[in-house]
């Protein structure tokens, strides 16, 4: 029964869901009539979500790693550069059709945690997961106040399942956590 919890509580709250709810929730209701919001909202799914299933699928198929959670952190180096090189695109794309700076500057700290993590998982294993939920946390915070701050609840389920799941030691969710929070929190305050 525990696994099959950790598993949905994993499922539910993974790096390629997140990024487009959060998106959704900041277009469509942190601005009131915003032009274009499904096509910077379909710009959003595209990049966050579509672009690093395909390399995940592709990368499987090629047996160059051997599960979508890329849980051996030595094949995680070429998704992460090419999770880079894609945000930094989709944030040329919000600028180019003039989405709201938040927009671009999302993808900035998705390149940039990637960037980050991507250097930790040269030497330790952190929590991509974790990580991945304190960013869009942090990034609600940042538009909509402090209300957004009970999203950290969702944070300790999340390092239980991924625990529970034997993806991580409890140290690397909460460096996940704080790593994703924090980092999130600096970048959009230098952003915006």
């Amino acid at each position: 029964m525990a696994q099959k919890l950790a598993s949905f509580i994993s499922n539910t709250l993974h790096p390629i869901v997140l990024p487009v709810l959060t998106y959704w929730a900041v277009l469509f209701l942190g601005y009131e009539n915003l032009e274009n919001r499904y096509l910077y909202l379909f710009v959003a799914f595209l990049i966050c979500t579509v672009t690093p299933a395909i390399v995940v699928i592709f990368l499987l198929k090629r047996g160059k790693i051997n599960d979508y959670d890329i849980s051996h952190r030595e094949r995680r180096t070429v998704p992460f550069l090419i999770g880079i090189v894609v945000y930094l695109i989709g944030a040329l794309i919000f600028e180019a059709l003039g989405a709201p700076r938040i927009a671009s500057a999302f993808m900035i700290c998705y390149a940039l945690n990637t960037f980050f993590v991507m250097l930790i998982t040269f030497v330790w294993k952190i929590s991509v997961h974790v990580t991945s939920l304190g960013g869009p946390i942090a990034a609600l915070y940042v538009v909509f106040g402090s209300p957004m701050l009970l999203l950290l609840l969702l944070v300790p389920p999340l390092m239980w399942s991924r625990v529970i799941l034997k993806a991580h030691t409890p140290m690397q969710t909460v460096a996940g956590a704080a790593l994703g929070f924090f980092l999130t929190l600096i970048e959009l305050r230098l952003l915006i």
